[in-house]
């Protein structure tokens, strides 16, 4: 499977708790919880997560992604962070800056950004950074 097994669950990815399903277009300014997201649809906003973010191939976010896990098949126009693992698949497109501890990015994937890799600035900068401040950031 596509993720580091001694921080992400089995379950987390194949059951997730929520599902913003393919043909479905969702604009929120924000959109948190600290359970698994699974977007196969269109999502406008921030997404947060402190569980695991599957974005399908066929999906789309317009906002900046912050997950403990990220599995991005689909495109990403907006800056990623992930405190644990983020995996690229061959058909990702993300237009945005990257911030994680561990990338996994297979052949073919697109990125257009800066990569920031590695878990003590992952760690560092979160306890500098709220992110309940992006409530107000444009989009």
């Amino acid at each position: 499977m596509f993720f580091n097994k001694n921080t992400t669950k089995v379950s987390e990815l194949d059951a997730p708790s929520t599902i913003i399903g393919k043909g479905v277009h969702l604009d929120a300014a924000k959109l948190s919880g600290n359970d698994s997201i699974r977007v196969d649809g269109t999502f406008k906003g921030i997404l947060e997560t402190t569980g695991a973010l599957v974005l399908g191939d066929e999906g789309v976010i317009n906002g900046n992604v912050y997950a403990d896990y990220f599995l991005a098949a689909g495109e990403v126009n907006g800056d990623i962070e992930c405190t644990t693992q983020l995996h690229l698949a061959h058909t990702a497109k993300i237009w945005g800056n990257i911030k994680t501890a561990s990338i996994i990015v297979d052949e073919g994937a697109k990125v257009s950004g800066v990569y920031s890799v590695g878990e003590d600035k992952i760690k560092k900068e979160a306890n500098n950074n709220n992110h309940s401040n992006d409530e107000d950031e444009e989009l």
